[in-house]
């Protein structure tokens, strides 16, 4: 693939100084690429194409097809799924309430919110608490579905072998980051993660999990036991039957995000062959990037998060993010010890303690939320905490992460780095993932009144 991206700069050098300089540019990004690729080249970096089931990361024993695929989708955006929640808002939310297109497959607040919210906005930036809902409201029917952390990015997830900020969930047969954990710790009777107990990836465990997290009903004659549309896309899927429809359910979700993908990023064309699909202070921030910054070492593979079969050391670090603002008025509830311990407060090491894992970073444009904590509300506001390496959290000494350093960057490099981050990772296409309708015809990925209207349905 260099040798090609080789050959089209040739053709586009002229007498140009300009052209010359991008020449250049390209050709210096290319070896910096290939300096830590392991041998790879720019392939390293490529993500894959949607139906390309064959290059896409998959749990063995979630083998993606069309159809599964298919099913997934409606399910992911499926209101009418949310049965099983607290108050009469019955049918008003989905999974995409807070990973949806619009915020690169994040929520668009820093809390993202399922049953208790209502109103969407463009992007999400307008979903609030509905009238009486609190995260510390002593009625039960009046307790939102909300998290702690912010809602992490589902794209690009299949680069992701444990899913949450904390890795909580995934428990391969073959697994490496949380096979060493005490059963009771990775698959806590009476929680979420008694489900690692299917050794599963990340991903298909958290899709399984999510629907009672998230009070959503796949059995019990919910809509996909009583639409006939369900029914035979269910069968398609699985045409040899189910003695499982909740883990089938949720591989079905689970095989749908692992084609969710920026593929059509400028640097993604870049890649495969466009020399002209970034601007010059795109390459120079992704020189950067790749080189002399060594954002690299931490944000890696195609999805720029963490390598495949990626040990521990290499998905969570610590950074010095802070938690939730309990003064921000996007937030309810309250952050617990364990919450704030990220990675620590799950596996109960203190060595693993303010850790969290690191996130994908394309489609970072979409919002202005970004950190655990939604500490940070810009790009530029990341590159400049990371450049200067003062903890916004106080940690205790030695909690740092040893890659933590002074970046030492110049304004114009900070603003190079930026552009790259900004635009040359951002796909502006992310509505394709998104259904045309799914069979109940309710809206989605929010249904409530004020929904419908800013959604124009």
């Amino acid at each position: 693939m260099a040798m090609c991206l080789s050959l089209v700069l040739v053709a586009c050098n002229d007498d140009n100084p300009s052209s010359s300089q991008s020449s250049a540019l390209n050709n210096d990004l290319i070896q910096a690429i290939e300096q830590v690729s392991d041998g790879e080249g720019l392939d390293a970096f490529i993500l894959p194409a949607s139906d390309d089931f064959g290059s896409i990361p998959q749990d063995p024993n979630n083998t993606l097809t069309a159809e599964k695929v298919v099913l997934g989708q409606m399910l992911y955006h499926e209101t009418a799924l949310a049965t099983e929640g607290v108050s009469d808002r019955e049918g008003t939310w989905s999974c995409a309430s807070c990973h949806h297109a619009a915020a690169g497959f994040k929520a668009g607040v820093p809390q993202g919110i399922a049953e208790g919210g209502e109103g969407f906005g463009s992007a999400g930036e307008g979903r609030t608490f509905a009238t009486g809902f609190d995260g510390e409201a002593s009625d039960p029917a009046l307790k939102p579905d909300i998290q702690p952390v912010t809602s992490p990015a589902v794209l690009n997830v299949a680069y992701q072998d444990v899913m949450l900020w904390n890795g909580q969930f995934g428990n391969t047969v073959d697994g490496i980051v949380n096979s060493n954990l005490a059963a009771n710790t990775l698959a806590t009777e009476g929680t979420p993660k008694a489900h690692n107990n299917r050794q599963l990836s990340g991903l298909e465990i958290q899709a399984i999990a999510g629907t009672g997290v998230h009070r959503l009903s796949t059995t019990n004659d919910s809509i996909l036991q009583t639409n006939s549309q369900y029914q035979a896309l269910f069968d398609a899927a699985y045409p040899s039957g189910s003695n499982d429809v909740l883990e089938d359910a949720g591989k079905a979700i689970a095989a749908f995000e692992r084609t969710i993908f920026a593929n059509q990023a400028p640097f993604q064309k870049w890649l495969k062959g466009d020399a002209m699909a970034m601007s010059d202070q795109e390459k120079r921030g992704a020189l950067l990037f790749f080189g002399e910054a060594g954002c690299v070492a931490c944000h890696t593979s195609p999805a720029l998060s963490s390598k495949i079969d990626a040990t521990e050391n290499e998905i969570f670090f610590a950074i010095g993010f802070s938690d939730f603002d309990p003064n921000d008025l996007q937030v309810s509830g309250v952050v617990d010890d364990a919450t704030s311990r990220g990675r620590g407060g799950f596996t109960g090491n203190a060595i693993d303690d303010y850790k969290f894992k690191v996130p994908q970073l394309y489609n970072l444009a979409d919002t202005s939320i970004f950190g655990h904590g939604a500490s940070f509300r810009s790009i530029k506001d990341v590159v400049k905490y990371k450049n200067t390496a003062v903890s916004q959290k106080p940690l205790p000494e030695g909690k740092l992460d040893s890659l933590f350093q002074p970046l030492n960057l110049d304004e114009k490099e900070i603003d190079d780095m930026v552009a790259f981050l900004t635009t040359a990772l951002h796909d502006d296409d992310l509505k394709r993932y998104v259904p045309a309708s799914t069979p109940s015809g309710q809206c989605s990925p929010v249904n409530d009144a004020i929904s419908r209207s800013d959604l124009g349905c």
